[in-house]
């Protein structure tokens, strides 16, 4: 069989915004940085595509973010993702390659929102699991021509689906590898894409797949931080627990993301500590009342609120960070509300944090709400969609007002003043840790000793 060539391309994005003042503190903050660079990595999805390609396909993954994409490259296919701030670069990109007579596929977050949309650029649209589309298109592109949009009539099985590819991602350039142990989330909050992206129920890859991806990755990578890409890390708690006792040995550091919810486990709590948890980012989305009610369909996050404090102790307590994620700008916020998120972080001695601007994405209630009250703002196209822009009219500020308040909180929290104060907290911490294991070691001697047996 005649060899192909596919490209998988990852479009160019901006993060941190668009706002000059944001890029400047990006610049010029060292605490910012480190955040930065840490949750700095690869589109997981292209290497999932590259692992479900037939062998007789040469595949050149590229990340325009980190290098430049030679239009005139040899190519039979090119396969795009895109979140919505990348929409209008893979438009750009999926041009120039149709110009040259090479076919394009378009899949991703964009691509799910506003396929119609984006079918009008390429010549296929994915809308749903690369798993349970991707062998069709290329059995199409082989054989019956490509069809304009693919839509998956089940969800993908995780159960079978391939190790990615992660040799296609350039090694120097990751300081963080992603991978994926479950897909979905049960809160279906109204500015999210996420849960409207993909599949309406939660997936689980099995936890003998996951291991062997963290070991590929630990071959391929030397020493690498490890971010689970899972939108809610720990749902199913019995699994959980397994997986976390299967990574204990490897002998990893990680990140991952999700509710808050798990603080009140105490065995999860110390096996994450235990197998290399570092940190988890947990959405917290707001400290006021008045904003989280209403802000998902269960209301779960209005009724938690009011644990965050002790979660957030409990926690870090372990010895894991809380990158807590914060967003501003609904109905209810005003400026006094960034003031009381700042504070409430610094009471709290978060890890780290990420303060978005609220963003309708298409597809969701809020985008639905804000464009039959005309708040859209015609001169911000897709490239501002990056959460960090203001996109919309919020009701109690100016979006100009909403980008300065969510970098004020930015600006309170990482500068070097509080930082040395975060330091000598999580020493604290770290020094009880270190005295509990130290007990608990006596006592494992102890019972050793009185039990008589010898150790030669």
């Amino acid at each position: 069989m005649a060899r192909k060539r596919l490209l998988l391309i990852s479009p160019r994005g901006t993060f941190f915004g668009k706002n000059p003042e944001h890029q400047a503190f990006k610049r010029t903050c060292r605490e910012f940085q480190f955040f930065d660079y840490t949750w700095t990595g690869f589109a997981n999805g292209l290497v999932i595509v590259g692992a479900l390609t037939p062998p007789n396909y040469d595949v050149h993954y590229i990340d325009e973010n980190i290098e430049p994409v030679d239009f005139d490259e040899p190519a039979d296919l090119v396969a795009l993702t895109a979140m919505t701030q990348q929409a209008t670069r893979m438009y750009e990109i999926a041009a120039e390659f149709r110009a040259r007579g090479v076919p394009v596929v378009a899949g991703g977050l964009h691509a799910n929102l506003l396929p119609e949309e984006v079918a009008g650029h390429v010549d296929a649209v994915c809308v749903g699991e690369a798993e349970a589309l991707w062998p069709r298109v290329i059995h199409d592109f082989e054989h019956d021509g490509l069809k304009p949009i693919y839509r998956h009539a089940e969800r993908a099985d995780l159960s079978r689906a391939p190790q990615p590819r992660y040799e296609l991602a350039r090694e120097k350039y990751y300081p963080s590898i992603w991978i994926e142990t479950s897909r979905g989330c049960p809160h279906r909050c109204k500015f999210c894409a996420a849960t409207i992206r993909y599949r309406d129920l939660l997936g689980y890859k099995p936890i003998d797949a996951v291991i062997e991806e963290v070991r590929a990755v630990k071959e391929r990578w030397n020493n690498p931080y490890i971010l689970f890409s899972d939108d809610n890390f720990v749902v199913d708690r019995a699994r959980t627990k397994e997986l976390l006792q299967r990574l204990v040995p490897l002998g990893i550091k990680w990140s991952g993301q999700s509710d808050v919810s798990f603080y009140k486990d105490t065995e999860i709590l110390e096996l994450m500590h235990k197998s290399g948890c570092m940190m988890m980012l947990v959405g917290f989305e707001s400290v006021s009342t008045e904003t989280l009610e209403g802000i998902d369909e269960r209301n779960w996050k209005y009724r938690t609120l009011a644990t965050y404090e002790e979660a957030i102790k409990r926690i870090q307590e372990q010895g894991i960070g809380v990158y807590g994620s914060f967003t501003l700008g609904l109905d209810t916020d005003t400026l006094s509300t960034a003031e009381e998120t700042s504070a409430f972080i610094r009471k709290n001695y978060l890890a780290g944090i990420q303060v978005s601007c609220v963003t309708p994405f298409p597809g969701t209630p809020l985008r639905r709400e804000m464009e039959a009250q005309g708040r859209i703002l015609a001169d911000k196209p897709w490239s501002y969609y990056t959460v960090f822009d203001a996109v919309y009219q919020p009701r109690n500020m100016t979006p100009t007002e909403l980008e300065e308040a969510s970098l004020n909180v930015y600006k309170n929290f990482y500068n070097r003043e509080f930082s040395l104060a975060k330091t000598r907290h999580f020493k604290g911490i770290y020094r009880n840790l270190v005295k509990k294991e130290m007990v608990r070691e006596a006592a494992r001697d102890g019972a050793l000793a009185s039990s008589g047996r010898s150790m030669v």
